[in-house]
């Protein structure tokens, strides 16, 4: 799930009036993973200040009513360890490849074997693929190459971008593969996912269509470049893969975040329970677990589809956006929380702060070791109209 629908996700509760504002304008690497935190507030920030985000090239921000209901209490599902037993978090640096600085681990196989990041130059995405802790710059055969997500085979999807222009692809065995969209003019988003069979999803909407007008839903087998239209009901965007093909996601209506659901490959779905009033998205799944979002708040949701439980984490614009197969999950500011509590992850040095990015079944978390600026100096350049420099970040590890 990319920050740019989170963003919108997050906001749709901010009724704005008409304006020329774009959210290109407010948030120019709209998919970067990277410093989840920084992005999201700098973003949420510069949108308030403006009073709005419209023109939206995926999915709209939906205005809702402005009175919040109260967050039900926390209730912690019954297979999530009790808060005093989980081990410490351990941190470890990777590697950097040569010739390449600036880069974040973004997500990792439920093994914790393959890790995928990516490195920057100028606006453009460098991919970066670790192998039992070995890391390789893949090869860039378009302006941008951003890695988002790997399989327990080292199986990589991301997508490809040529004069603007995102495509899919697989990269497998040292071999790209660019994974087609249907006929006509598409354009997919937020971010391909994969299941541990190689199994590629994805939304797209024909391009110039705004808030999802017109999206659909694409499978691509594993092995295959061409795509299978998922039969989801009429609004209905997936987001991640689970290995026996249960999607979820949800239904968006009049272009924002609606129910959140899980559907089998059938698109036979199961609606996922929110409090009353308000509205709901999922965005990852891994065993037992789902997580996602839930508006106006934008507090961490956590169901549980054994038992039908869910567990709200009281966050300000902070949904899940990572969970394992025990329930542990990552938030869209970098937090990892477990049994309900935040878990401490050590930080390098003194002068930085760690951001979760996703989480393996075995425990192994990645992320980024962000360098804060020294805010005397960070004021004495805003205010002498200088260019104010991107926090140094560095891909870590955390084993929990």
């Amino acid at each position: 799930m990319s920050d740019e629908q989170r963003l919108r996700d997050g906001l749709e509760s901010i009724a704005v009036p008409p304006s020329r504002v774009r959210i290109e304008t407010v948030l120019p690497i709209a998919r970067q993973r990277a410093l989840r935190r920084t992005a999201a507030r700098t973003a949420v920030g510069a949108a308030l200040a403006v009073g709005v985000l419209v023109g939206v090239p995926s999915v709209l921000l939906r205005p809702t009513a402005a009175k919040t209901p109260p967050a039900p209490a926390l209730q912690r599902p019954s297979s999530v360890p009790a808060p005093a037993s989980p081990a410490a978090c351990r941190v470890g640096e990777l590697a950097a490849p040569k010739g390449l600085t600036n880069i974040t681990a973004d997500a990792v196989d439920p093994t914790g074997r393959y890790i995928v990041g990516n490195g920057t130059e100028g606006q453009d995405f460098r991919p970066v693929l670790w192998s039992d802790g070995v890391p390789k710059a893949l090869p860039v055969i378009a302006d941008s190459v951003q890695a988002t997500a790997v399989n327990p085979s080292g199986v990589v999807v991301g997508l490809l971008t040529r004069k603007n222009r995102d495509t899919v692809f697989r990269y497998e065995n040292g071999r790209y593969t660019e994974l087609k969209l249907p006929a006509g003019q598409w354009h997919p988003y937020p971010e391909p996912a994969i299941n541990a069979a190689g199994d590629v999803v994805i939304n797209a909407e024909p391009r110039g269509n705004t808030g999802g007008k017109g999206a659909i839903a694409l499978l691509w087998r594993a092995g295959s470049a061409t795509s299978v239209r998922l039969p989801l009901p009429e609004g209905g965007h997936v987001q991640e893969i689970r290995d026996d093909g249960t999607l979820v996601g949800g239904i968006y209506k009049d272009g924002g975040a609606d129910t959140a659901w899980v559907w089998n490959p059938n698109g036979k779905g199961t609606r996922l329970t929110v409090p009353s009033g308000r509205t709901g998205q999922g965005y990852a799944i891994s065993g037992d677990w789902v997580t996602g979002g839930i508006w106006p708040s934008g507090s961490a949701a956590l169901w549980n589809l054994r038992t039908g439980k869910l567990t709200e984490i009281e966050g300000d614009s902070d949904p899940g956006i990572a969970v394992n197969a025990s329930g542990w999950m990552v938030t869209s500011t970098g937090r990892l929380v477990r049994a309900g509590e935040d878990a401490e992850l050590p930080a390098t040095g003194d002068d930085q702060e760690s951001l979760a990015q996703d989480v393996a079944d075995t425990g192994l978390v990645v992320g980024t070791a962000v360098t804060r600026r020294d805010p005397v100096e960070e004021q004495k350049l805003r205010e002498a109209g200088g260019v104010i420099p991107a926090e140094p970040q560095a891909p870590r590890i955390w084993q929990c």
